[in-house]
Parts: structure tokens; sequence; C-alpha cells
């Protein structure tokens, strides 16, 4: 079977390990250790880095289970934490829930059904992590781009932005996603220098972001209309395409959707 997910038992009864490990290779997991003694475990655990922790709370030598988690999560790690414990202390268990964060508190006895659906859990919110990361990686940076407004300098994100058009006296109108506009007097040609190729001028005083647009067809209602109109998300205005751009901004669209 393959393994992929780890753990490191960590329990200062020797006959409790030996069911952990036991119940853990039932559940499909690799068991990197079982430790008795937190400080011993301390010295191992960058080399080990296990994806789910079982910590006893009563442990040989001089640190308890608590401490040793709060030790690992300072040096900056997070395994998923599984307390397993015989305690009926409950600032130990509200400690184990609150403070460490841990997924799941088991008592001893610890029974396979019990210890089974703790894994299931804890597997589960691994994979989310995973899964979160992987977007997050996968996701481009924002582009941020400088607009004056009302003699301040304000940020913008290029994606919150769906068109912008010009104005009269020297300003610019930007029309957001979320229905906000704001009036600037950055105009056009300074916006689109701070742009990535998603900001498009498709007619003269218009600037579109291609992430909106949904189609564009051919204006109607005029037949010696050169223009077409494109359509966005979020509003139901259209933006004029000139026709002598139609075929540079078709390409442009294709390629980035």
């Amino acid at each position: 079977m393959e393994h992929l997910f780890t753990v490191a038992i960590v329990e200062d009864n020797y006959w409790i390990g030996q069911m952990l490990e036991s119940y853990c290779q039932q559940c499909g997991l690799q068991v990197l250790c079982i430790m008795p003694d937190g400080e011993q475990f301390l010295k191992v655990y960058d080399k080990l880095q296990p994806d789910i922790l079982l910590m006893d709370i009563g442990l040989e030598g001089y640190m308890d289970g608590i401490s040793v988690v709060q030790a690992i999560q300072k040096a900056g790690y997070h395994p998923k934490v599984i307390m397993v414990s015989g305690t009926t202390d409950t600032n130990h268990i509200l400690t184990a829930f609150h403070d460490l964060d841990s997924v799941y508190f088991l008592s001893k006895p610890v029974i396979l059904p019990k210890f089974q659906a703790a894994i299931r859990k804890t597997i589960a919110q691994i994979q989310l992590d995973r899964s979160r990361s992987l977007q997050e990686q996968a996701a481009p940076a924002s582009t941020w781009i400088t607009v004056k407004s009302q003699k301040s300098e304000l940020p913008i994100s290029e994606d919150a932005i769906l068109y912008v058009e010009k104005e009269e006296k020297r300003l610019s109108r930007i029309h957001l996603v979320n229905g906000a506009q704001m009036e600037s007097s950055t105009n056009l040609s300074e916006i689109l220098a701070q742009s990535t190729p998603h900001m498009f001028s498709p007619f003269k005083g218009f600037l579109v972001n291609l992430r909106h647009v949904v189609s564009f067809v051919k204006e109607s209602g005029f037949p010696t209309s050169r223009r077409f109109l494109i359509h966005l998300n979020h509003t139901s205005v259209t933006i004029p395409l000139s026709r002598d751009l139609q075929k540079d901004f078709a390409k442009l669209l294709q390629e980035l959707k």
C-alpha cells in the first residue's frame, strides 16, 4: 500500500504505543517513530516532520505533551495533532483544542473505530490544506494600478477594474466589478502603462479588462457602422471596438482566455 501520510507517535506506555502503531498501519499511515520522551522527540522532529502527530500528554522526561506541541509550533511547524491521553483534567482538554489547535482528542483506552474517525477527519484537513496551497501557488500575483483621485493616490487591483472611460476636463471614470465608480485625474495611457495585456484600448477614450469580456458583435442598426460592441460581465453597458482593432482584440482575447 502506498503511504500518502506519515505519523509520529509520542507515548510513554510501550503497549499503548504498539497498539497505536497497529491502528496507524490499519489506516494506511506510515509510522516514522514511537518515542516516550518529548525532549528527545524534539531533537529529531526537524528530520521527521510528520503529517500527523499522535501526542500523549503525560510523557517521560521534563516536558509534557502540551509543552512539546507548543515548542514545535513555536519553531514554525504545524503538523496535525491528535492528542491521546487518559487525563480527565478539563484544562488539559481545553488547552489541546484551543491553544494547540489539535484536530482530535482521543481518551484512553483508545478503540479502533474512534481512532479511524479521528484519522479520517485529520486526513481531510491535510488534503484541504494541500489543495489550498496548490491554488495559492497557481494563482498569479495581482497587478496593482495607482491612480489619482481627489488629490490622493490610490492602489486598485487590475482584477477589480471592469472598464475605464475618458471624461471631459482630463478626467477618467473607472468602473469596478462591484458596481462602484471612481473619478480619476490619471489618464488612460498612464493606466495602460501600469497594466498587464489584460487591459486593452478597443476604441479612443476607452480601456476594457479582457478578463471580464463575454463577447463582441458587430454594431447593428447602422449599416455603415465600422464598429463592434463589447459585452462584459457585471454590466449591461457595451464598449465600442474599432473595426481596425477587431482582429488584434480577438487574437489577444483568445490567447488570454
